[in-house]
Order: structure tokens, then sequence, then C-alpha cells
């Protein structure tokens, strides 16, 4: 009985030890940075696509919603594709499924609770946002091209090695700058912190620029100051003019480090399913939108061409199938996981982080949405390998578009 007492006493000490650590390490951190130590526990649970509203503060990004998505039958799908891509996206507690065929809406799907007026976080597909606005940029001449080096935009890189660095190297995620881990108080405070600039503009090199592929959140974030810098504006009120108003999508919001300062442009675009269907058929459409060249064909190409680090990676878009069942994002964390190769070759698709996904496929005319809870596990082939092979090989006479049906949940024509 002596010895259990002891070791009770013992067990209550460690505990004591612990919590006391924990609680000293907190206070440190919120010294350091009240902003991870709040997001943390009051932020946006990690994974959880539904609680923008506790990303805060946040910047307007204004849309000009059009009229202009023709619904009709699914004529050229078989139903039985379809079933199983909406049976996967049900598993996976998704809030919307689209598909986008020849020209028209054919399947919508909404989930319980959500309808198509439902913004969500889509984590990383942020970044192939920024990759287009990047084509507008350099078609503005705010940025010569991607060959320039980033620090005529950082004054803070020109005086060391980083001076090399061209934007061309943070778009291919080639830059060779050291990687924030997730995880580490460098890493939440990327991901969670009030002072992007102040944490990623001072990492150092690695390894040389444009000669190791490592996906990394800081080179997104530096590729936003860069642009905000070049062009002289708001990064939002940017966006917002030149990209997300003319390509007929409904008003979205961007999370900032801190009211008044950078937003996140990693992460955390806040949008619709449909939103995400007009950034897909701007670039299914080769930058045309509601008539308008909103960003050069060229830079699609340009955009979609595989970089020479990573054949699966272009500026800020991940293209076609990587060997194997894993696809890495970086030397130091999880891959995402793909059960077979894809059906079209020429798939390029927006990811963000658990099966967030925009898959693009031009040569079949299609587009597929999907947003929903993050899958640690998520099979990237499933969804986009379904409709893929139910695809008929001639459409039918034209389908005849019909009504829009009202947003509701579930609703699906």
């Amino acid at each position: 009985m002596k010895l259990v007492r002891i070791i009770g006493k013992l067990l209550l000490w460690l505990v004591g030890l612990a919590l006391g650590a924990s609680a000293v390490a907190l206070l440190v951190a919120y010294v350091a940075d009240p902003s991870v130590v709040r997001n943390l526990f009051f932020g946006p649970r990690m994974g959880e696509v539904t609680q923008i509203a506790r990303a805060q503060p946040q910047e307007a990004v204004p849309g000009v919603e059009r009229d202009d998505i023709p619904v009709a039958a699914a004529d050229g799908i078989d139903p039985a594709g379809l079933a199983a891509a909406e049976a996967y996206a049900a598993q996976t507690n998704s809030v919307a499924l689209l598909v986008w065929h020849r020209g028209a809406l054919r399947y919508e799907k909404y989930w319980p609770g959500y309808d198509r007026t439902f913004r969500t976080d889509t984590f990383s597909a942020h970044k192939t946002v920024m990759g287009l606005l990047y084509g507008a940029a350099i078609a503005d001449g705010f940025i010569e091209s991607v060959d320039e080096p980033a620090a005529t935009y950082l004054p803070e890189w020109r005086g060391d090695a980083r001076r090399e660095i061209r934007i061309r190297d943070l778009l291919q995620m080639s830059s060779g700058l050291e990687l924030p881990v997730f995880g580490t108080w460098r890493g939440f405070r990327v991901t969670l912190g009030s002072d992007l600039p102040a944490t990623v503009l001072p990492l150092q090199p690695e390894k040389p620029p444009g000669t190791d592929f490592q996906y990394s959140n800081a080179n997104a974030a530096i590729l936003g100051i860069v642009l905000q810098n070049a062009v002289g504006k708001r990064y939002a009120q940017y966006l917002s003019e030149r990209l997300w108003s003319r390509i007929g999508a409904p008003s979205a919001s961007v999370w900032l480090d801190h009211e008044g300062g950078m937003p996140r442009t990693f992460c955390c675009i806040y949008t619709t399913a449909r939103g995400w269907l007009q950034v897909g058929r701007l670039i299914l459409d080769g930058g045309r939108s509601g008539g308008e060249q909103v960003v050069p064909e060229a830079w699609i190409r340009e955009m979609t061409t595989p970089a020479k680090t990573n054949p699966n990676y272009g500026y800020q878009i991940w293209l076609g199938s990587p060997p194997g069942k894993e696809r890495k994002y970086n030397d130091k964390t999880v891959k995402a996981f793909h059960s077979e190769p894809y059906v079209a070759q020429d798939i390029r698709y927006v990811d963000g982080f658990g099966g967030q996904r925009v898959y693009i496929v031009p040569s079949q005319e299609l587009i597929i949405v999907r947003t929903g809870q993050a899958i640690f596990d998520w099979d990237d082939a499933i969804i986009p390998n379904a409709i893929l092979r139910a695809l008929r090989p001639q459409a039918a006479t034209a389908a005849v578009p019909v009504a829009t049906p009202p947003a509701a949940a579930g609703a699906a024509p």
C-alpha cells in the first residue's frame, strides 16, 4: 500500500509538472504573439471548413455574381458514375459536389444544412487563385516576368543570397528557403500569427533556388507580399478588381494576420462551391470569362506547364498523376493519397487540405468541385475517375437548359 501511495503521489507530481510547463509555454507564446494562442483556442479548428466566422479579422473581396451558369440534364454521364462519386462525397461528409460538363452544370448536390450560398474554407485552394492573379499582374505591367527576382519587391532580400530567388521559384515551390514545419513555433506563427511579413521574410535559403521542390505555405505567403508591393494596392482590392469581380463569382473574403494586415495567401479565401466553379471555368476556358479575356491565355498555358523540379506542379496548381500512390508535398509533412492513376492525362487540380478540390479536365470539358470536411486519408482518384469513366463517348443532342432550382439543401438537377 505504501508503494501505491508513493506511485500515486509521483504521478500527481508529474501531472502537475506537465500542467505547469504547459501553462508557462502558453504564457511565453502569448507574450511573443497573442494571436497564435488566441487562434489556437478560439479560431477555426483544424480541418473544419464551416467555421469561417471564427477566422478574424477578414477583408472583403467583392464579387459580381453572374447568372451565367447554364444548368442541364446529365445526358453525357452514366448515372452509375455520378452515384459512385456522390457515395464517396457523402461518406466523407461533403458540403457540395458539382459537375460541369460540355458547357453546362450537369450535377449539383448540397448535403443537408448547406446550399449554394454557403461559404466554406477551402484552405490551400487560395494558392491557385493567387497564381491566376499573378498572370493579371504581369499583363498589367506591375511585374515584368516570372524570371524577375522577388527581391525587386522585397528590399529585405537585396543584400544576401535571397536576391537570386525568382518569382518563378516561389510560384513553383522551389525557392530553396527553409521550411517552417507545422507544429513548431515558426509554423504556428505562419498559420496563426499576427505578422506574416515578420515571420516569412527572414527565412533563409537551404538549397539553391530552382533546384528542389518543397511545398511550403511560406512561399505562398511571400508571393502575396510581393504581389501587394508590386501592385501598390491592398491584395484583396486588386484581387476583386482584376479577377474576382470579373469571373462571375459571389463576394468572398480573406483571413488577415491582423486588422489592416496581410491576408494569408496560402489559405483561407472564403467562397461558395459555385465560386470555385467559376475559377475552374476560367482555367478551362483559357482565361476567358463572361466574354472577356480576364487572364491571358498564354498565362494559363504557362501556369499549367510542369515545373522542372516537379512534373506534377505548375504555378500554384497540381498536374496529372504522380508515380505510385502518394503525392509528396515536402520532406517534412503528410502526403496525399490516390488509389490509382487518373484516367485522364490532362487533369489539373486546385488542392485544398483534406479534399477541397477543383478537378479540371480540358480534353473532356469537365470540371468537378468538391468541398467538405477535411479528410486526412482523402483518396484523390475516386471522384474524378468515377466521373471520367462515366462520360459517354458522344454527347447527346444539345441538352435543353432547365430552370435553375431554388438554393436548397440536397438540391440536385
